[in-house]
């Protein structure tokens, strides 16, 4: 078998000799290092001295080496190595290198030159060459102020950059010196030696880019981990032939510089979401390889990687792009306050496809991501619902019409209004009261374009837990029917003290809920200091506003029975999957349509309800869906217990099944 592979042991100065000339490929990421990272490593040196004793003159009697890692190389030719592992440490070294060679001078000098730059040789017909070429674009900077002779001289604070990589360089060389300047003269004599002859790397090399990155994902880096934006770079920039790899890396870095690296990552998830239109796996470089086997990389960087980055950078750098539109700040500080990203995706490629109508189209897609956390959908079943909604919209299903999946169900409806109208406060996240509390300041106020609050906290008129003997008890005689209720939840931009939480409500309006200048941030609590007395009817009348504002702008009525907006609402619910919604009537009991009962009856059910089921089947208004039986339709029965018992497929109580949101039975209602 041929050899692909060879790692060894060695000291820097054979790793800094004629033996090696590094490059880094323009498809790695840049130097990064940071002078917490250079300041590391110089430390490091020094406490090793100092721990071994270690002066100018002992240094080739020492026995312990210290180790700094491994770097991972690609053969490219005789002595021609590019970079894939090690570049942060490589010119961290060569920086400190050319610091030493300028602050020490002399003999010094000529020792650490010999590091940094091959000397050509007339007989073989070599040039000079510095030991490590950087990235094009900051290769001329890092020659002039780093290898040159006498080059870190010439370094100032204000020294001018074009890109974070020179900047770390200036930073990192202009902290070296500074250190040297501090520490003892000997020691700083001491260290070209310990550089040269006892720092040891493992040099490991092989002549495959994959086999290398293989070999990456396995070894310790001390550097900054590869992030699959890399990865991928590596595969896009080379499938471009040779002649348009640098203005293809251009684009590439002008895309990754304009989002910042950590977004610029995350952006392919959203690409590969898009091409893929289904849930990934765990992996993204194989989810990339199958996508580079359908797409070459000039079509990936020109068709998803440069549009799709600047739209997403518009979404997620709204307050910029949007600032003289008001509305659509509005929208994107709240939809960026969703506890998941999922949307992005979604909105990223209407704009690129469609575009029209996009403040509608946000909306809509609000309302599913909205109602979706109220409803606690998980990962995967957003997953499902977006990948279904790009394939909808590929193939040109209207996203604004009833065939789209953003299209809310009916049963979902009910489901968003029940939540709403329950104890929200302990019922639901952090995240989903947070949310619906601030969609509803932005439907109360047209002044306050954007929420960009570094805390934002849930509060309570109504106390959780009032004093003994406080106002609160004397006018509210069941705390528990309100407290927790949408009607009695207000927003601060602050935890307060904690004893003030329970204040009466004129003083708790005057120090809780106003800020220091005597204004609140959020018209929902605004609204609150305006009121002159805080009692049950308020409660009940604020909640019933306020619930009426977020079904008109999530559209939660257009297909739902009126009712349901009442208090009067009653659900059977089981583990086993039966689920009804219904109310009572003047003449009996209403199940609404989208019920879902038991398709078998137990011995004990009356024979008129078996009749009743047939009846109904053949009518059409109960059809099979698998094990169950589903309402196509509204439909009223005699009594309560002639639904319940129906839904259940045996005897039932109907008083006692059928059931408010806040768990209290037909029966509790009607006694009350």
């Amino acid at each position: 078998m041929e050899k692909t592979l060879n790692a060894e042991e060695m000291p820097l100065h054979k790793v800094f000799s004629d033996d090696f000339l590094f490059t880094i490929p323009s498809v790695q990421r840049p130097y990064s290092w940071t002078p917490e990272e250079a300041g590391e490593l110089l430390d490091d040196l020094f406490d090793y001295i100092e721990h071994q004793s270690i002066k100018e003159a002992n240094i080739a009697k020492v026995k312990e080496p210290y180790f700094l890692g491994s770097i991972v190389l690609v053969k490219k030719a005789e002595a021609y190595y590019e970079v894939l592992d090690g570049q942060q440490r490589l010119t961290t070294l060569t920086i400190l290198l050319a610091v030493l060679r300028d602050y020490l001078g002399g003999e010094y000098a000529n020792s650490i030159k010999n590091m940094l730059a091959r000397q050509g040789n007339f007989l073989l017909q070599t040039k000079d060459r510095y030991r490590i070429e950087l990235r094009k674009r900051d290769q001329s900077f890092f020659q002039k102020y780093i290898q040159e002779d006498g080059a870190t001289i010439k370094l100032k604070q204000d020294t001018e950059v074009k890109t974070d990589s020179q900047k770390y360089i200036r930073d990192n060389a202009i902290y070296f010196i500074d250190q040297l300047n501090e520490a003892d003269s000997d020691v700083v004599k001491t260290l070209p030696g310990i550089i040269y002859g006892l720092c040891y790397l493992v040099i490991v090399s092989t002549p495959s880019f994959d086999s290398a990155f293989r070999i990456f994902t396995v070894l310790n880096d001390r550097g900054l981990d590869l992030m699959p934006s890399d990865i991928i770079k590596a595969r896009a920039i080379g499938d471009v032939s040779d002649e348009e790899q640098n203005d293809y890396t251009a684009k590439w870095e002008e895309a990754e510089v304009a989002l910042g690296r950590e977004r610029f990552n995350k952006l392919f998830e959203h690409i590969r979401m898009i091409i893929q239109k289904r849930k990934g796996s765990r992996n993204i470089k194989d989810e990339y390889n199958l996508i580079f086997s359908q797409l070459n990389g000039k079509e990936f960087i020109d068709d998803y990687l440069i549009p799709y980055s600047e739209i997403y950078l518009k979404l997620v750098d709204y307050q910029t792009f949007y600032q003289n539109d008001p509305k659509m700040i509005k929208m994107l500080s709240l939809m960026n306050q969703i506890d998941n990203a999922d949307w992005l995706t979604v909105a990223m490629y209407y704009t690129y496809h469609i575009g029209e109508q996009f403040e509608e189209f946000l909306l809509r897609l609000e309302t599913f991501a909205a109602t979706s956390m109220i409803l606690r959908r998980n990962f995967n079943w957003r997953m499902s619902k977006y990948s279904q909604v790009l394939k909808e919209m590929e193939i040109g299903v209207d996203v604004f019409s009833e065939r789209s999946t953003l299209e809310l169900s009916n049963e979902e409806r009910i489901d968003v209004i029940s939540q709403l109208n329950g104890d929200v406060y302990i019922s639901l996240k952090d995240t989903a009261k947070r949310y619906i509390l601030l969609r509803l300041d932005s439907l109360l106020t047209k002044g306050q374009p954007y929420y960009n609050h570094s805390v934002i906290t849930v509060e309570h008129v109504l106390p959780q837990k009032p004093n003994e003997g406080s106002e609160w008890l004397k006018v509210f005689d069941k705390t528990e029917d309100c407290v927790h209720k949408l009607g009695n939840l207000v927003l601060l931009t602050r935890q307060k003290n904690s004893k003030a939480k329970n204040f009466d409500f004129e003083k708790k309006k005057a120090s809780y809920f106003q800020a220091s200048s005597g204004v609140t941030s959020f018209a929902l609590t605004s609204q609150v200091i305006q009121m002159n007395e805080w009692t049950p009817e308020v409660v009940k009348k604020r909640q019933h506003q306020l619930l009426q504002l977020l079904v008109d702008t999530w559209g939660l009525v257009e297909k739902v029975s009126p009712s349901v907006l009442a208090d009067e609402n009653y659900y059977i619910e089981t583990i086993t999957g039966l689920k009804a919604v219904g109310y009572p009537t003047d003449s009996g009991f209403l199940v609404e349509k989208g019920g879902i009962v038991s398709s078998e009856f137990s011995n004990s059910v009356k024979s008129g309800t078996v009749n009743l089921r047939d009846e109904l089947i053949d009518k059409q208004i109960l059809v099979r869906h698998g094990e169950f039986l589903t309402f196509t339709q509204d439909y009223e029965f005699s009594s309560p217990s002639a639904a319940s018992s129906l839904v259940f497929g045996r005897s039932s109580n109907g008083l006692t099944s059928w059931k408010l949101a806040n768990g209290k039975t037909l029966k509790e209602v009607q006694e009350k």
